[in-house]
């Protein structure tokens, strides 16, 4: 019998009711996929770190995604490396009490507006460089001049849910697209091709349920509408 997202053991609705954490959710993946095998239940957790990759993926601007990394520069110092960054929001830096936002342009504009390295002064523009496992380098223009305070703002992923770190913001505010995502990815595991196709567009639909509350979040409510 194929389980559709609604319908949980218990009769309750999955979104709205209970938070999904790591146990209920591990639970639930068991009951709707019906496959108490060692081989499916040793990739559970596999199968939860591709779900919440694919959310990252979809979702980048969930709240959960958000970080920030501070520092200070270093006078005549033009590339700075944001550990565990993915995709770079905004770079400011404080100029005389005063936080300036720089402008985002490409490493070729960088090159051609300051194009002597040895040339110091205020920056107003950085470009994505260079992204290695230790994380985004960007690169400010011109070398700075001083050692300015820095904030980097970027999204990555944030520490999904395992036996060791039990509740996630996913989980507690997005269980609808955590666990359709999980069954999806559970559907293809077990070659299942009848609910691969049933729970990808169960995903699908939270994706876009997720993505008009997101988008009501950041607009404001004249714009926003109902």
């Amino acid at each position: 019998m194929i389980t559709q997202l609604g319908e949980l053991a218990n009769g309750e609705l999955a979104n709205g009711v209970n938070k999904m954490n790591y146990s209920s959710l591990v639970t639930q993946i068991k009951n709707f996929v019906e496959d108490d095998s060692t081989e499916f239940s040793d990739s559970i957790d596999a199968i939860i770190d591709q779900t919440e990759e694919m959310i990252f993926q979809r979702l980048p601007n969930l709240p959960c995604f958000r970080q920030s990394a501070t520092g200070t520069l270093t006078a005549g110092t033009a590339d700075y490396t944001v550990a565990n960054s993915r995709i770079i929001r905004q770079v400011a830096i404080t100029v005389s009490s005063n936080v300036k936002f720089l402008d985002h342009r490409t490493d070729s504009y960088l090159r051609d507006y300051s194009p002597n390295p040895s040339t110091q002064a205020e920056p107003k523009f950085y470009s994505t460089k260079t992204a290695s496992t230790s994380g985004t380098t960007i690169t400010l223009g011109p070398n700075p001049n001083s050692n300015y305070s820095y904030q980097v703002d970027f999204m990555a992923p944030a520490t999904g849910l395992s036996s060791g770190n039990t509740t996630t913001w996913l989980g507690d505010n997005a269980e609808n697209v955590l666990l359709s995502g999980c069954l999806y990815e559970a559907s293809a595991f077990l070659k299942a091709p009848e609910t691969v196709t049933l729970y990808k567009a169960q995903f699908d639909e939270a994706i876009q349920l997720m993505q008009q509350e997101m988008l009501r979040d950041w607009a404001s409510e004249f714009s926003g509408g109902i």
